[in-house]
């Protein structure tokens, strides 16, 4: 072997070497896919016992879809497949996306975490706390002790409400807003909602403790008065567009009506049916933050890679590294326990080992009033997201979801 011949083969050995070592595909964590298989088979028993209709499940790890999987039916009642890449109403899951445009603006100066709320929505000056909750929203009050805060939007921190609980306070509430769950009240703008909220007191004080809340419609008002646009269209052109979220928005396109779908419930003989009134995909002009979006998995799941990714995805910019850190950040100590708190619009695990399934602290995730539900967990380069159309809401499939994935990748 001569000199040259040599150098080549050492160096063929070397490139070897490093490719083995440095290749994201080769140095991957392995999937166990059995584990994955197992709750695909608890899901199909769920769908055989009449507990959901059908579901969609999507894993990414690593730069790659690694598990996609359909079941079940999109219509209960017809016996209709559920297809992959369904269209689904995702509720909640709308507000990390208001969440990420209020950083944007943030990030362009035009807002300020630490800026008063009422600034942008005068109406909010002359607010109250309510003393008991359990006299109704209008019993007795005390004066605020503090401004709201954007910050204290975006963290759940600022006093409002969504009108979800058991007491008389929340039930007027809520039928203050919503009326029933999907009659809006006859409103058919976001100002009209807003206005409902501020007829009732606030259920503490703000900075007081963590409370789930409507206040991602106030931070949508507020981006729409800032930027004088829209927020389908604002959402639209900064989020929507650059992320290539096709399938996401308020209303949905009637040419993709079979993709949708159905809500279903339990009726009074346990029996699960489609729901007797479906969310409108038409006509839709009540543009709201706290949910309102419909949207498919594989949609959202680019949303989730841009966090993923610290802001970008494809070489299209949406927020900044520092904006992200801040928004997965936990902000809410000890408000929610010793092992969840709450960063700039999502839900942050802090002392996993507490939680009933296996999961990583600084995991972020939310999830909607239907069953949707994500995580997004950076140490292990992983996001999950979950999909079905079923009220009331439950937990169980989100934890047997992180224990299934969690085996699967150990």
């Amino acid at each position: 072997m001569n000199d040259k011949t040599y150098y080549r083969s050492n160096l063929l050995i070397l490139y070897l070497v490093f490719f083995f070592l440095f290749d994201p595909l080769f140095s991957q964590t392995k999937i166990d896919i059995k584990e994955l298989d197992g709750f695909e088979n608890f899901i199909s028993n769920e769908i055989k016992e009449g507990e959901i209709a059908g579901a969609e499940v999507l894993i990414f790890k690593n730069n790659n879809i690694i598990w996609h999987k359909n079941l079940g039916y999109r219509n209960y009642s017809s016996k209709s497949l559920l297809k992959k890449n369904s269209i689904y109403y995702i509720q909640s899951m709308t507000k990390p996306i208001i969440s990420v445009a209020i950083m944007q603006l943030i990030e362009k100066g035009q807002l300020k975490l630490d800026d008063l709320a009422e600034s942008y929505i005068p109406e909010m000056k002359n607010l109250k706390v309510i003393i008991d909750p359990n006299k109704g929203i209008d019993g007795p009050v005390k004066d605020i002790e503090r401004k709201i805060t954007i910050k204290q939007l975006l963290t759940h921190t600022s006093g409002l409400s969504h009108g979800l609980g058991e007491n008389l306070y929340e039930k007027q509430l809520f039928k203050l807003m919503y009326n029933e769950l999907f009659d809006p009240a006859d409103y058919v703008k976001l100002e009209q909602r807003i206005e409902a909220l501020f007829k009732a007191p606030l259920i503490s004080q703000p900075g007081e403790k963590w409370y789930y809340s409507a206040s991602t419609d106030v931070l949508a008002l507020i981006l729409q008065r800032i930027t004088k646009n829209s927020i389908n269209r604002y959402l639209k052109e900064n989020i929507f567009d650059p992320l290539e979220m096709n399938d996401t928005g308020y209303n949905v396109n009637l040419n993709k009506e079979e993709r949708i779908m159905m809500v279903h419930l339990k009726n009074e003989e346990g029996e699960l049916i489609l729901s007797p009134t479906q969310v409108p995909i038409q006509g839709n002009t009540l543009y709201g933050g706290t949910h309102g979006l419909f949207s498919s998995i594989e949609d959202y799941l680019r949303f989730c890679r841009m966090i993923l990714n610290n802001g970008k995805l494809n070489g299209k910019k949406i927020l900044s590294k520092k904006s992200v850190k801040l928004m997965i950040n936990n902000h809410v100590q000890n408000f929610l326990g010793s092992s969840r708190g709450f960063g700039l619009g999502f839900g942050v695990l802090v002392d996993a080992e507490k939680e009933s399934s296996p999961a990583n602290d600084g995991q972020i995730y939310w999830g909607g009033y239907f069953k949707t539900h994500f995580f997004i967990d950076h140490k292990e380069d992983l996001i999950a997201i979950f999909m079905t159309q079923k009220f009331p809401d439950s937990y169980e499939y989100v934890v047997e979801l992180n224990k299934y994935i969690y085996r699967a990748i150990q």
